[in-house]
């Protein structure tokens, strides 16, 4: 039996998996991987390590088709974004640097002072922010190792250093170039006005490709196959956005890390630039991210911190949320753990928990996590029913954040909106599959291919018509707190750079040239 193989790399670990030609998809493999925090404010992967355990994954699985099938395609999901400095060989340069890392303020600032962000908006539909518009990265790292960019044949992301392993060349698909900063969205060409306006060397940019195109062609070296066409594939949400389906005017959440709201549209004059804007795998439509950094991240953070050593699993949850109310007996925390994207944009921003008492508990403080996070993105589902115009009564919702069934219930409480939790767990994978199973021939289009998906809901959560009154009150609330405190956060955080712990720049060379 015929199958094709997605490769999905998240912000925390790697998944393989194959989909045969009736849309099933099994062989999963997985690896954890962990980011690195060489000091403050960075955040880096090494990559190395995550293309170690990717070709480990896609042999076990290679070996699982091959008992009775063969391979027909193999595609790629990423997270977004990452910059990767390669030699001509492929072999990284510095680590990568992640979306998450704050380092390329200075260049960001010069950046909009240079180009002006009326013309970044007109060419990019996106403001310009550290990290996540990599060509901040890469300014920052011509800046900081000029030795080492002389030696840079490409620059890049995660998806450019990984399809390079798989076939020798140097690409990036249009839904991932569309988040560097000097993309032309709606023309999908790189803009010259701006890479020659900062300094980018033209020769020095991947191509950009269609996702759904053979960008070259894999043989396993340990397994006998042919040589098997790679597709570029995408971004995980976009990839995401494939697997579910998702139409012109409809929104998708997607749970993990980050906490996601995406809108489709195929008018750029909606695009607002208080979300993340790009490419959709499909020409001449365009996804909108309402995208909150560290949902996931704090409800993580609060199970370590003060679950896990008292011997608590994640069951708790459920639990620790039933025993506070709706307003977390007075607490009220933003969800903000190291900066925040959509709405606010501020780096600066950390977490709170603000209103804490004597008779505050554990469950308290759980409660006001995910009622935070829910806030926030009440926030971001207001500017989509605003700017986007969409209201829908309902939408689906993926990733494993959104199991926790007690947060999705607050959730419809706050947005006062049924939410459908799907049973596609592995939409990155999935999505991959699907877009090269239309490369290959699979299905006509990708329309055609989602629809021949499995597409269930597990369960769904609708409003509490008692609690509506209740949350719109502590909404009201909650949107006070951060105004409230910008300007100590802005305090705070250049104070912590005058005491921070600081890395030499001397050591940090020695660090990836050795």
């Amino acid at each position: 039996m015929s199958h094709i193989i997605g490769i999905d790399i998240g912000t925390s670990g790697i998944k393989v998996g194959a989909m045969n030609k009736e849309g099933e998809l099994g062989c999963l493999e997985y690896q954890p991987y962990s980011l690195l925090y060489p000091q403050m404010g960075w955040v880096e992967i090494d990559l190395e390590d995550i293309w170690g355990r990717t070709k480990t994954l896609l042999t076990k699985v290679w070996q699982q088709v091959e008992t009775s099938g063969t391979v027909d395609a193999i595609s790629l999901s990423t997270f977004c974004n990452s910059s990767v400095f390669l030699d001509e060989q492929g072999t990284p340069l510095y680590p990568g640097i992640l979306y998450l890392d704050q380092r390329s303020k200075g260049e960001a600032d010069w950046v909009k002072a240079v180009v002006g962000e009326d013309l970044l908006y007109q060419v990019t539909k996106n403001r310009l922010e550290p990290g996540m518009y990599t060509v901040t990265s890469y300014l920052w790292f011509k800046n900081h190792f000029p030795e080492l960019y002389a030696k840079t044949y490409k620059w890049g992301n995660l998806s450019t250093f990984i399809l390079h392993k798989l076939t020798g060349n140097f690409v990036m698909d249009w839904t991932q170039s569309s988040f560097t900063g000097m993309y032309d969205v709606e023309n999908y060409h790189w803009s010259s006005e701006i890479y020659k306006k900062v300094g980018v060397d033209q020769d020095k940019l991947p191509e950009v490709v269609d996702p759904c195109s053979i960008i070259g062609y894999f043989e396993h070296p340990e397994l006998q196959s042919n040589q098997i066409p790679v597709i570029a594939g995408a971004a995980d949400t976009a990839c995401s956005a494939v697997a579910l389906g998702l139409g012109v005017n409809e929104m998708f959440e997607s749970v993990g890390t980050s906490n996601v709201l995406t809108v489709c549209t195929d008018q750029t004059k909606h695009l607002d630039t208080r979300f993340l804007n790009r490419c959709h795998v499909l020409k001449n439509r365009w996804l909108s991210h309402g995208a909150m950094s560290f949902p996931g991240v704090a409800i993580q953070w609060y199970y370590e911190q003060f679950l896990k050593s008292d011997g608590h699993t994640r069951s708790i949850y459920e639990e620790l949320c039933r025993q506070s109310t709706a307003g977390a007996n007075g607490v009220f925390f933003l969800p903000y753990m190291q900066g925040e994207r959509a709405p606010i944009w501020d780096p600066n921003a950390r977490g709170v928990f603000a209103g804490i008492h004597l008779n505050t508990s554990k469950a308290d403080m759980f409660r006001a996590i995910l009622e935070g996070c829910s806030f926030g993105l009440r926030q971001i589902n207001e500017i989509i029913e605003t700017k986007y115009r969409i209201h829908p009564e309902s939408f689906p919702s993926i990733g494993g954040g959104a199991k926790n069934r007690e947060w999705a219930q607050i959730k419809a409480n706050v947005l006062k909106q049924n939410i459908h939790i799907k049973d596609i767990s592995e939409t990155g994978v999935l999505g991959a599959c699907l877009i090269a199973s239309t490369a290959v021939g699979y299905y006509s289009s990708l329309e055609q291919a989602a629809e021949k998906i499995s597409n269930h809901t597990i369960y769904s959560v609708a409003p509490e018509d008692d609690l509506l009154d209740t949350y719109d009150g502590l909404y009201q609330v909650f949107n006070e707190l951060y105004p409230s405190l910008k300007q100590f956060f802005a305090i705070s955080a250049e104070q912590s750079i005058k005491g921070g712990e600081r890395i030499e720049t001397d050591n940090l060379y020695n660090k990836v040239t050795t």
